[in-house]
């Protein structure tokens, strides 16, 4: 994913279909188990491995993107504002429906006492650079390929801050109808993504030939960071088609390389985490207590 010239580490993965599935097998779908309702944009991926998709619209996914999957694998759904669901694949083969259960905001008990707030931008704010994150990789035969493919950079940032905005740059952009997740996300012990700190899911539309910085205010999200001093702001990719009319296609950020800053990437929401000491062109404003 990053040209000149590093090769995502998911293009060494290679398992023979293990799971034939029927053209006849109805595509699951994922709903809210409280409503009923259909729950949109819901990443499945398969536990430790490259191997995943994203429901569309209306919380269907094809079972055809698992098709590289073991039976004994499990396969985790998630969504932002819900619990993970976590299940064999041998058991979502038998399942017309995957149930989430959505995630009860509590309010939060600690009261910040601050005489004022101070707003620092935080990230890299540069858009020169020889190397970027490609979107596309060569193995992607089909647009359905991307799905659930995740790229972001670990911010440093200061305890009960809010996050404001964010603001990423698209250095070429040759798909149409690119739909984005943005996550905020802790990290773990062995510093990658984990836990989303979002308690909404937040999407963001890419304009076709869409190109320079991106802005998404996330002021009505009111994002929280906690005791948290550092987190990873993401991007996860859920739909988007190319243009027929390119031989080849790109959708790059730049990253520049250096020890000052750590990207992390994924191929699929399930995936392992991935890094590299580059500046991935994403910063973001947040807001924190003076006192």
């Amino acid at each position: 994913m990053i040209i000149a010239w590093l090769k995502h580490s998911s293009l060494l993965y290679a398992l023979l279909s293990c799971v034939h599935v029927s053209p006849q097998q109805p595509q699951p779908h994922v709903l809210d188990a409280r409503i009923g309702e259909a729950v949109p944009f819901a990443s499945v991926g398969v536990k430790l491995k490259p191997v995943g998709t994203v429901a569309d619209a209306e919380g269907q996914f094809s079972l055809k993107a698992l098709a590289a999957a073991l039976p004994s694998d499990t396969v985790v759904v998630t969504c932002v504002g819900y619990a993970p669901r976590k299940l064999l694949l041998s058991q979502l083969l038998q399942e017309a429906t995957v149930h989430l259960t959505p995630l009860t905001q509590e309010l939060s008990t600690v009261t910040i006492r601050a005489t004022g707030w101070k707003r620092r931008r935080v990230g890299h704010d540069g858009s020169f650079s020889l190397t970027h994150y490609n979107f596309h990789l060569n193995n992607d035969t089909e647009p359905a390929r991307k799905l659930g493919r995740e790229v972001g950079a670990v911010l440093r940032i200061r305890p009960q801050s809010e996050i404001e905005d964010v603001h990423f740059y698209i250095g070429q952009n040759t798909f149409r109808g690119v739909r984005l997740r943005l996550n905020v996300r802790a990290l773990d012990t062995n510093e990658n993504p984990t836990t989303s700190l979002l308690t909404q899911d937040v999407h963001y539309v890419l304009p076709d030939d869409a190109k320079g910085w991106q802005h998404l205010d996330l002021r009505p999200y009111h994002i929280a960071t906690g005791n948290h001093n550092r987190v990873a702001v993401t991007l996860e990719w859920l739909e988007g088609m190319p243009d027929p009319q390119r031989s080849w296609q790109t959708l790059l950020m730049p990253a520049p390389l250096g020890p000052m800053h750590r990207m992390v990437y994924r191929d699929k929401s399930a995936d392992e985490w991935h890094s590299l000491r580059a500046s991935l062109s994403l910063y973001v404003t947040a807001a924190s207590p003076t006192e």
